[in-house]
Protein backbone atom coordinates (compact mmCIF):
# COMPACT_ATOMS: atom_id res chain seq x y z
CA UNK A 1 0.00 0.00 0.00
CA UNK A 2 1.28 3.70 -0.72
CA UNK A 3 2.81 5.60 2.02
CA UNK A 4 1.75 8.84 0.87
CA UNK A 5 -1.54 8.12 0.39
CA UNK A 6 -3.82 5.11 1.23
CA UNK A 7 -7.06 4.36 -1.16
CA UNK A 8 -10.29 5.06 0.50
CA UNK A 9 -12.34 2.80 -1.56
CA UNK A 10 -13.55 0.88 1.38
CA UNK A 11 -15.73 3.68 3.10
CA UNK A 12 -16.75 5.05 -0.03
CA UNK A 13 -20.32 6.32 0.02
CA UNK A 14 -20.71 5.08 3.86
CA UNK A 15 -21.84 7.82 6.60
CA UNK A 16 -19.23 9.73 8.98
CA UNK A 17 -18.58 7.31 11.77
CA UNK A 18 -18.40 4.20 10.02
CA UNK A 19 -16.07 1.40 10.78
CA UNK A 20 -13.61 0.74 8.02
CA UNK A 21 -9.78 -0.52 8.44
CA UNK A 22 -8.07 1.18 5.86
CA UNK A 23 -4.23 -0.01 5.56
CA UNK A 24 -2.64 -3.32 5.90
CA UNK A 25 -3.02 -5.81 9.03
CA UNK A 26 0.20 -5.92 11.31
CA UNK A 27 -0.77 -8.00 13.97
CA UNK A 28 -3.09 -11.56 14.29
CA UNK A 29 -5.38 -11.09 16.66
CA UNK A 30 -5.83 -7.46 18.86
CA UNK A 31 -4.52 -7.26 22.29
CA UNK A 32 -4.62 -5.14 25.43
CA UNK A 33 -2.43 -4.17 27.66
CA UNK A 34 -3.71 -2.38 31.30
CA UNK A 35 -1.97 -0.87 33.32
CA UNK A 36 -3.20 1.14 36.56
CA UNK A 37 -0.90 3.46 38.26
CA UNK A 38 -0.31 6.21 41.51
CA UNK A 39 2.48 7.41 42.82
CA UNK A 40 1.78 4.71 45.60
CA UNK A 41 0.95 1.47 43.13
CA UNK A 42 1.08 0.03 39.78
CA UNK A 43 -0.75 -2.99 38.57
CA UNK A 44 -0.14 -4.47 34.99
CA UNK A 45 -2.60 -7.00 32.77
CA UNK A 46 -2.96 -7.58 29.07
CA UNK A 47 -6.19 -9.18 27.48
CA UNK A 48 -7.02 -10.46 24.34
CA UNK A 49 -10.81 -10.30 24.79
CA UNK A 50 -12.49 -6.73 25.41
CA UNK A 51 -15.12 -7.88 27.49
CA UNK A 52 -12.41 -9.08 30.13
CA UNK A 53 -11.46 -5.26 30.33
CA UNK A 54 -11.45 -3.35 33.41
CA UNK A 55 -13.98 -0.09 33.18
CA UNK A 56 -13.04 3.10 33.67
CA UNK A 57 -11.65 4.03 37.75
CA UNK A 58 -11.64 7.79 38.50
CA UNK A 59 -9.70 6.71 41.91
CA UNK A 60 -6.57 5.87 39.66
CA UNK A 61 -4.66 6.94 36.29
CA UNK A 62 -5.40 4.34 34.09
CA UNK A 63 -3.80 3.09 30.57
CA UNK A 64 -4.93 0.91 28.27
CA UNK A 65 -2.86 0.50 25.03
CA UNK A 66 -4.85 -1.63 22.26
CA UNK A 67 -2.96 -2.93 19.94
CA UNK A 68 -4.05 -4.17 16.41
CA UNK A 69 -6.58 -2.01 14.61
CA UNK A 70 -8.08 -4.24 11.73
CA UNK A 71 -10.88 -6.27 13.49
CA UNK A 72 -14.03 -4.29 13.37
CA UNK A 73 -15.96 -6.13 15.89
CA UNK A 74 -13.39 -5.68 18.12
CA UNK A 75 -13.28 -1.86 17.63
CA UNK A 76 -16.79 -1.60 17.88
CA UNK A 77 -16.86 -2.75 20.98
CA UNK A 78 -13.60 -0.72 22.50
CA UNK A 79 -15.83 2.02 21.18
CA UNK A 80 -18.92 1.12 23.32
CA UNK A 81 -17.14 0.09 26.48
CA UNK A 82 -14.54 2.60 26.51
CA UNK A 83 -17.06 5.32 25.10
CA UNK A 84 -14.88 7.15 22.63
CA UNK A 85 -16.90 8.91 19.41
CA UNK A 86 -17.34 7.13 16.57
CA UNK A 87 -15.56 9.99 14.47
CA UNK A 88 -12.19 9.73 16.63
CA UNK A 89 -12.79 5.83 15.91
CA UNK A 90 -12.89 6.31 12.14
CA UNK A 91 -9.46 8.36 12.57
CA UNK A 92 -7.75 5.55 14.16
CA UNK A 93 -8.80 2.70 11.86
CA UNK A 94 -7.55 4.81 8.78
CA UNK A 95 -3.94 4.03 8.58
CA UNK A 96 -3.42 6.73 6.08
CA UNK A 97 -4.70 9.91 8.48
CA UNK A 98 -3.08 13.30 8.69
CA UNK A 99 -1.90 14.04 12.28
CA UNK A 100 -4.36 16.01 14.20
CA UNK A 101 -5.33 16.94 17.73
CA UNK A 102 -9.57 17.26 18.19
CA UNK A 103 -11.48 18.15 21.30
CA UNK A 104 -14.67 16.40 22.01
CA UNK A 105 -17.42 16.33 24.69
CA UNK A 106 -15.90 13.85 26.55
CA UNK A 107 -12.07 13.47 25.91
CA UNK A 108 -9.05 14.87 23.70
CA UNK A 109 -8.14 13.10 20.55
CA UNK A 110 -5.03 12.77 19.03
CA UNK A 111 -3.05 11.00 16.21
CA UNK A 112 0.04 10.65 14.27
CA UNK A 113 2.64 8.60 12.62
CA UNK A 114 5.45 6.61 14.61
CA UNK A 115 8.74 6.25 12.51
CA UNK A 116 11.88 3.86 12.14
CA UNK A 117 13.92 3.18 9.69
CA UNK A 118 14.59 -0.17 7.88
CA UNK A 119 18.35 -0.76 7.18
CA UNK A 120 17.68 -3.38 4.28
CA UNK A 121 14.80 -1.99 2.81
CA UNK A 122 16.23 1.47 3.15
CA UNK A 123 13.17 2.96 3.85
CA UNK A 124 11.37 4.60 6.47
CA UNK A 125 8.60 3.11 8.20
CA UNK A 126 5.77 4.27 9.56
CA UNK A 127 2.83 3.11 12.02
CA UNK A 128 -0.26 5.44 13.33
CA UNK A 129 -0.51 5.38 17.12
CA UNK A 130 -3.51 7.42 18.28
CA UNK A 131 -4.55 8.73 22.14
CA UNK A 132 -7.51 9.29 23.65
CA UNK A 133 -7.37 11.23 27.14
CA UNK A 134 -9.82 11.47 29.13
CA UNK A 135 -9.92 12.65 32.81
CA UNK A 136 -8.41 9.73 34.50
CA UNK A 137 -7.70 7.72 31.65
CA UNK A 138 -5.55 7.18 28.52
CA UNK A 139 -5.84 4.88 25.46
CA UNK A 140 -4.11 4.55 22.83
CA UNK A 141 -4.05 2.36 19.56
CA UNK A 142 -0.87 1.14 17.94
CA UNK A 143 -0.71 -0.75 14.67
CA UNK A 144 1.51 -3.25 16.32
CA UNK A 145 3.65 -3.78 18.93
CA UNK A 146 7.34 -1.61 19.31
CA UNK A 147 9.40 -0.60 21.53
CA UNK A 148 8.90 2.88 20.64
CA UNK A 149 7.48 3.08 23.87
CA UNK A 150 9.11 0.46 26.42
CA UNK A 151 11.57 3.10 27.60
CA UNK A 152 7.72 4.80 29.22
CA UNK A 153 6.65 1.54 30.86
CA UNK A 154 10.54 1.49 32.51
CA UNK A 155 9.52 4.77 33.96
CA UNK A 156 6.26 3.68 35.43
CA UNK A 157 7.48 0.75 36.66
CA UNK A 158 10.66 2.45 38.45
CA UNK A 159 8.86 5.44 39.47
CA UNK A 160 11.48 7.52 37.65
CA UNK A 161 10.61 10.64 37.37
CA UNK A 162 7.26 12.81 37.76
CA UNK A 163 5.94 9.94 35.84
CA UNK A 164 3.90 8.34 38.43
CA UNK A 165 3.36 11.22 40.37
CA UNK A 166 1.50 12.83 37.68
CA UNK A 167 -1.81 11.94 35.70
CA UNK A 168 -2.60 10.79 32.39
CA UNK A 169 -2.31 14.53 30.59
CA UNK A 170 1.43 14.26 31.40
CA UNK A 171 1.50 10.06 30.90
CA UNK A 172 0.31 11.66 27.18
CA UNK A 173 3.03 13.65 26.94
CA UNK A 174 5.74 11.31 27.74
CA UNK A 175 4.47 9.39 25.13
CA UNK A 176 4.48 12.16 22.74
CA UNK A 177 8.06 13.07 23.67
CA UNK A 178 9.52 9.43 23.03
CA UNK A 179 7.48 9.44 19.10
CA UNK A 180 9.09 12.99 18.57
CA UNK A 181 12.73 11.99 20.36
CA UNK A 182 12.39 8.44 17.80
CA UNK A 183 11.72 11.35 14.84
CA UNK A 184 15.36 13.02 15.39
CA UNK A 185 17.39 9.87 15.98
CA UNK A 186 15.55 8.67 12.83
CA UNK A 187 16.82 11.91 11.39
CA UNK A 188 20.33 11.99 12.77
CA UNK A 189 20.70 8.31 11.78
CA UNK A 190 20.05 9.56 7.94
CA UNK A 191 21.90 12.33 8.09
CA UNK A 192 25.30 10.32 8.98
CA UNK A 193 24.51 8.66 5.89
CA UNK A 194 23.88 11.63 4.08
CA UNK A 195 27.65 13.20 5.24
CA UNK A 196 28.92 9.48 4.14
CA UNK A 197 28.07 10.35 0.84
CA UNK A 198 30.21 13.58 0.40
CA UNK A 199 33.25 12.13 -0.16
CA UNK A 200 32.08 9.97 -2.82
CA UNK A 201 30.16 12.52 -4.26
CA UNK A 202 33.59 14.29 -4.96
CA UNK A 203 35.52 11.86 -5.19
CA UNK A 204 34.27 9.01 -7.57
CA UNK A 205 30.40 9.52 -8.33
CA UNK A 206 29.07 7.01 -10.21
CA UNK A 207 25.03 6.00 -10.85
CA UNK A 208 24.98 4.04 -7.28
CA UNK A 209 25.99 7.19 -5.26
CA UNK A 210 22.94 8.66 -7.75
CA UNK A 211 20.76 6.28 -6.24
CA UNK A 212 21.81 6.61 -2.83
CA UNK A 213 21.01 10.62 -3.09
CA UNK A 214 17.42 10.12 -4.81
CA UNK A 215 16.93 7.56 -2.13
CA UNK A 216 17.53 9.05 0.65
CA UNK A 217 15.64 12.35 -0.60
CA UNK A 218 12.43 10.39 -0.93
CA UNK A 219 12.89 9.20 2.72
CA UNK A 220 13.52 12.63 4.16
CA UNK A 221 10.47 14.04 1.82
CA UNK A 222 8.08 10.97 3.38
CA UNK A 223 9.61 11.78 6.84
CA UNK A 224 8.51 15.98 6.37
CA UNK A 225 5.37 14.48 5.19
CA UNK A 226 4.63 12.95 9.17
CA UNK A 227 6.77 15.33 10.77
CA UNK A 228 4.72 18.64 9.82
CA UNK A 229 1.55 17.93 10.70
CA UNK A 230 2.90 16.55 14.09
CA UNK A 231 3.70 20.32 14.48
CA UNK A 232 0.52 21.66 13.53
CA UNK A 233 -0.88 18.85 16.17
CA UNK A 234 1.19 20.18 18.66
CA UNK A 235 0.40 24.08 18.02
CA UNK A 236 -3.42 22.97 17.87
CA UNK A 237 -3.03 21.18 21.79
CA UNK A 238 -1.51 24.17 23.12
CA UNK A 239 -3.89 26.56 21.52
CA UNK A 240 -6.56 24.51 23.02
CA UNK A 241 -8.68 25.26 25.78
CA UNK A 242 -9.33 21.35 26.94
CA UNK A 243 -10.14 20.36 30.57
CA UNK A 244 -8.20 17.27 29.95
CA UNK A 245 -4.50 19.16 30.43
CA UNK A 246 -3.65 21.27 33.09
CA UNK A 247 -2.24 24.61 32.17
CA UNK A 248 0.03 24.81 34.59
CA UNK A 249 1.67 21.88 35.52
CA UNK A 250 1.55 19.94 31.91
CA UNK A 251 1.06 22.37 29.52
CA UNK A 252 4.79 23.67 29.30
CA UNK A 253 6.03 20.38 28.68
CA UNK A 254 3.78 20.40 25.05
CA UNK A 255 5.77 23.77 24.08
CA UNK A 256 9.00 21.96 24.93
CA UNK A 257 8.27 19.38 22.64
CA UNK A 258 6.78 21.97 19.73
CA UNK A 259 10.52 23.08 19.82
CA UNK A 260 11.75 19.50 19.07
CA UNK A 261 9.37 18.91 16.37
CA UNK A 262 10.50 22.42 14.87
CA UNK A 263 14.09 21.32 15.70
CA UNK A 264 13.55 18.28 13.41
CA UNK A 265 11.84 19.84 10.97
CA UNK A 266 14.98 22.07 10.66
CA UNK A 267 17.18 19.42 10.41
CA UNK A 268 15.08 17.83 7.40
CA UNK A 269 15.12 20.46 5.61
CA UNK A 270 18.71 21.34 6.08
CA UNK A 271 19.37 17.34 4.44
CA UNK A 272 17.60 17.94 1.85
CA UNK A 273 19.33 20.80 0.35
CA UNK A 274 22.59 18.94 1.30
CA UNK A 275 21.25 15.93 -0.85
CA UNK A 276 20.24 18.81 -3.55
CA UNK A 277 23.69 20.50 -3.69
CA UNK A 278 24.70 16.97 -4.08
CA UNK A 279 23.26 16.24 -6.90
CA UNK A 280 24.49 19.13 -8.46
CA UNK A 281 28.10 18.68 -7.43
CA UNK A 282 27.56 15.13 -9.47
CA UNK A 283 26.13 16.65 -12.40
CA UNK A 284 29.27 18.55 -12.26
CA UNK A 285 31.54 16.16 -12.17
CA UNK A 286 30.23 14.38 -14.27
CA UNK A 287 30.35 16.92 -16.82
CA UNK A 288 34.13 17.48 -16.05
CA UNK A 289 34.88 14.13 -16.73
CA UNK A 290 32.96 14.66 -19.97
CA UNK A 291 34.67 17.33 -21.11
CA UNK A 292 37.79 15.92 -20.12
CA UNK A 293 37.37 13.09 -22.26
CA UNK A 294 35.87 15.50 -25.38
CA UNK A 295 39.20 17.30 -24.97
CA UNK A 296 41.54 14.63 -25.73
CA UNK A 297 39.57 13.12 -28.04
CA UNK A 298 39.56 16.50 -29.09
CA UNK A 299 43.14 16.92 -29.51
CA UNK A 300 43.72 13.60 -31.54
CA UNK A 301 41.65 14.43 -33.98
CA UNK A 302 43.06 17.58 -34.50
CA UNK A 303 46.24 16.05 -34.81
CA UNK A 304 45.25 13.35 -37.15
CA UNK A 305 43.11 15.67 -39.02
CA UNK A 306 46.65 17.08 -40.93
CA UNK A 307 48.20 13.77 -41.27
CA UNK A 308 45.32 12.01 -42.66
CA UNK A 309 45.41 14.69 -45.60
CA UNK A 310 49.45 14.25 -45.98
CA UNK A 311 48.54 10.27 -45.94
CA UNK A 312 45.31 10.71 -48.69
CA UNK A 313 47.45 12.81 -51.09
CA UNK A 314 50.18 10.12 -50.58
CA UNK A 315 47.43 7.53 -50.89
CA UNK A 316 45.94 8.49 -54.39
CA UNK A 317 46.27 6.89 -57.52
CA UNK A 318 48.44 9.64 -59.87
CA UNK A 319 51.05 7.82 -61.83
CA UNK A 320 52.97 11.37 -62.02
CA UNK A 321 53.55 11.95 -58.44
CA UNK A 322 57.36 12.73 -58.26
CA UNK A 323 58.35 12.24 -54.77
CA UNK A 324 57.51 8.38 -55.07
CA UNK A 325 60.77 8.26 -57.01
CA UNK A 326 62.71 9.64 -54.74
CA UNK A 327 65.17 7.10 -52.70
CA UNK A 328 64.31 8.81 -48.85
CA UNK A 329 60.71 9.60 -49.75
CA UNK A 330 59.22 7.27 -47.06
CA UNK A 331 61.39 8.60 -44.14
CA UNK A 332 61.04 12.09 -44.97
CA UNK A 333 57.32 11.70 -45.31
CA UNK A 334 57.21 9.77 -41.70
CA UNK A 335 59.15 12.77 -40.72
CA UNK A 336 57.02 15.32 -41.49
CA UNK A 337 54.13 13.87 -40.11
CA UNK A 338 56.38 13.37 -36.68
CA UNK A 339 57.20 16.78 -36.46
CA UNK A 340 53.35 18.01 -37.23
CA UNK A 341 52.29 15.83 -34.39
CA UNK A 342 54.91 16.76 -32.24
CA UNK A 343 54.43 20.56 -33.10
CA UNK A 344 50.53 20.32 -32.21
CA UNK A 345 51.06 18.29 -29.30
CA UNK A 346 53.62 21.28 -28.03
CA UNK A 347 51.31 23.96 -29.00
CA UNK A 348 48.33 22.70 -26.93
CA UNK A 349 50.59 21.81 -23.92
CA UNK A 350 51.85 25.17 -23.68
CA UNK A 351 48.24 26.51 -24.35
CA UNK A 352 47.18 24.56 -21.11
CA UNK A 353 44.56 22.34 -22.92
CA UNK A 354 45.70 19.24 -21.45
Amino acid sequence: MARFFKKRTENKGLPPGSLVFIGTKKVENPTIEYVAYNEEFLSESEFVKSENLPRNDPEKNQWYNITGLHNVEFMHDIENRLKIHSLAMEDMMNTGQRAKFEEFEDFAFTTLKMLRFDEKKMRVLSEQVSFVLKESSLITFQEEPGDTFDPIRERLRNSRGNIRKQGPDYLLYALLDSIVDNYIYLIESLGEKIDDLELQVLEDPDEEVLMKINTYKRELHFVLKVVKPAKELISNLLRSETPYIRKQKVMPFFKDLADLITHAIESVEAYRTVLSDYISIYHSNVSYKMNDIMKVLTIFSAIFIPLSFFAGVYGTNFDHLPELHYKYAYPVFWGIIVVIAGTMLLYFKRKGWF
